[in-house]
């Protein structure tokens, strides 16, 4: 009898456990929840629907408002364009011909506007006249 009545308490106290929803299955998901307040339930209403305080609802509701911002700022590329320092190689070691070392040319790429001609090591043949190539003054 003693066993009998262990079980039948045991099975009650579930039974009444069961009985209340589980915090963990009440609360609506956030794209849930975003997806009511776009249909234009109030804050109240859905976390009556969702069985939520309301500051939780409110909370993610106000973090859709917030990403949208971030993310309209986040699709405007920034217009700033980082140009060479001084010493930056524009091209790379060539025979491209003759050109007196120390010539500056108009170059947009550099900070200072302006690149330098710059021997390099080695020889072209087959007049074995130096390599250059343009650094950024």
């Amino acid at each position: 009898m003693t066993l009998y009545r262990a079980a039948l308490s045991a099975f009650m106290f579930c039974a009444a456990i069961s009985a209340f929803p589980s915090p963990a299955h009440a609360a609506c998901s956030d794209k849930k929840i975003l997806s009511m307040s776009d249909e234009g339930k109030s804050v109240k209403s859905i976390a009556k629907a969702c069985n939520m305080p309301a500051a939780k609802v409110r909370a993610v509701v106000d973090s859709d408002d917030g990403d949208d911002a971030a993310a309209a700022s986040s699709q405007t590329p920034a217009t700033t364009v980082k140009k060479l320092p001084s010493g930056a190689g524009v091209a790379t070691c060539d025979c491209q011909g003759t050109v007196p070392y120390g010539d500056k040319a108009p170059e947009l790429r550099c900070q200072s506007g302006v690149s330098i001609a710059t021997p390099c090591a080695g020889y072209c043949p087959p007049r074995g006249v130096a390599p250059w190539r343009r650094v950024c003054s």
